[in-house]
């Protein structure tokens, strides 16, 4: 058991260091993006006036609105997909499969893949979804199709699937963890009771799941809004969202440009992480 009190001066000394870490990486960078946000006038100086202009010129230009509302849309699609997906999974992985060993394998099986870098497996997709790719060629074989589709590869639908396979076992391990720490004499006396099995599901299993299920969407939330690897890799030039916008900015040398659209990024995913915290108390996960 630790000898230090609560509020401490022992405890906080032993945070400094941790302190000063997230204050000289996290902070003092987002305040700096901030502050560049807001330069105007024409020579790129810290003298610079602060203004709105910036924010003015991004927010009257439709085609940036169009891909903040695509963003925002997109996202929502994947939460969607990933947070059934993984759902399904981590449910059959801890309920159905009653062997320790093959759930032990199968669970590996899932996260093994996530040892290698996103953008490994992000290229990866490009062989299966190309025109002579692996889906095409299946299809073909099983007669489904006569000529190979081009919808896979440089579109929203390849950008979906390949984002799907790499953020699915995000939205899944929170819930492993949840459905795990389920007392199993909770469903067993609502069976005793005569309860469906879908009215256990929806009045015990669900309930008690829902923080990993908002844990594992705010993961998905926050690594697809900051995905531009994949979109640029599966959508070539013809698909963007926010987070590829700051890159082409960033390279074309506008930088105050790209510190707007960051800023609108990180809001966006500020909010999106509030309203989580609003809908479901996540500090339950850890209970």
């Amino acid at each position: 058991m630790s000898t230090i009190r609560p509020r401490s001066a022992a405890g906080y000394w032993l945070a400094l260091p941790a302190a000063a870490w997230m204050l000289a990486v996290v902070v003092v960078p987002i305040v700096l993006l901030v502050w560049v946000s807001f330069w105007g006038g024409r020579a790129f100086s810290t003298a610079s006036p602060l203004t709105f202009d910036n924010y003015a010129r991004f927010f009257a230009n439709q085609t940036y609105l169009k891909l903040v509302l695509g963003t925002i849309v997109h996202t929502a699609t994947l939460m969607v997909l990933t947070g059934v997906l993984g759902y399904c999974i981590a449910y059959f992985l801890v309920m159905k499969v009653r062997s320790p060993g093959w759930r032990l394998a199968l669970f590996l099986a899932f996260i093994i893949p996530f040892w290698t870098s996103t953008l490994i497996r992000a290229i990866a997709w490009v062989p299966f979804l190309g025109v002579n790719g692996v889906i095409n060629q299946t299809l073909m074989f099983a007669g489904a199709t006569q000529s190979p589709i081009e919808a896979f590869l440089y579109s929203h639908t390849g950008i979906t699937m390949a984002q799907v396979s790499l953020y699915t076992m995000m939205a899944a391990g929170p819930v492993v963890y949840m459905l795990n720490s389920i007392p199993p004499q909770l469903r067993e006396a609502a069976m005793t009771l005569k309860a469906p099995p879908f009215v256990v599901f929806r009045r015990i299993v669900f309930p008690l799941t829902l923080p990993g299920v908002v844990i594992g969407q705010v993961l998905v939330f926050l690594n697809v809004m900051s995905d531009f690897a994949t979109v640029a890799t599966i959508g070539g030039n013809k698909h963007a969202l926010l987070s590829n916008l700051v890159l082409l900015f960033y390279e074309g040398s506008q930088i105050r440009a790209a510190s707007v659209v960051a800023v609108l990024l990180m809001l966006c995913m500020l909010a999106g992480v509030v309203v989580a915290l609003r809908v479901v108390d996540i500090r339950r996960l850890g209970a």
